[in-house]
């Protein structure tokens, strides 16, 4: 009797840390300035996500592959972009539903869900056509890219919820991920 309450007492000490672990390791990737509101909605967001770490069922949510894996020049990676166009096409921004999905291609054709990227594109969220500010999610103002190829300016904000980024939580591109040298890459330093 006293090895199975031992067995019961061990399993849920080891949930209660590895529970603790996953929220310690959110708070350690998001910046201090966060509010509560944002690191509790932080949370939400990789609950409703994590089925996305199987690219398989990404692609039946409606997302597909976008141009080819991004990087800026040889020491930052972005990865390989999954965007779901009916998202993208709309000018709502809901956390819960990115409009893209950024994977780290690895050299044996698996796929790592690493980010997010929230869109809207400028012509539906043109602050001088609707006198609207730049769009904002987390307490973070979106910036207006306008070099991605064969895209038109559109206003982006990247989430690192599935991988740490020594450049901060919202940065663009990561110096940890990388793309297959033995793959086609877009590299937006030459753009």
């Amino acid at each position: 009797m006293k090895t199975i309450r031992w067995i019961v007492l061990t399993v849920v000490i080891v949930g209660l840390a590895l529970g603790v672990a996953a929220r310690s390791a959110i708070a350690q990737e998001q910046d201090d300035t966060l509010s509560a509101d944002a690191r509790s909605l932080l949370y939400e967001v990789r609950g409703e996500t994590a089925d996305f770490r199987d690219v398989d069922l990404a692609l039946e949510a409606g997302y597909g592959k976008f141009l080819d894996c991004f990087t800026l020049g040889d020491e930052m990676g972005m990865g390989q972009h999954y965007v779901n166009g009916e998202l993208a096409g709309d000018d709502v921004l809901d956390a819960l539903r990115p409009e893209a999905l950024v994977y780290e291609p690895r050299h044996d054709g698996s796929m790592i869900l690493v980010a997010f990227e929230y869109l809207v594109f400028a012509d539906v969220w043109d602050p001088h056509n609707t006198g609207r500010e730049a769009p904002t999610l987390f307490g973070q103002a979106f910036h207006l890219k306008t070099n991605i190829p064969e895209t038109p300016p559109v206003w982006a904000l990247h989430l690192w919820l599935w991988s740490h980024n020594p450049e901060g939580l919202f940065a663009d591109y990561n110096p940890i991920v990388s793309c297959p040298d033995d793959q086609p890459v877009i590299d937006m330093s030459m753009s």
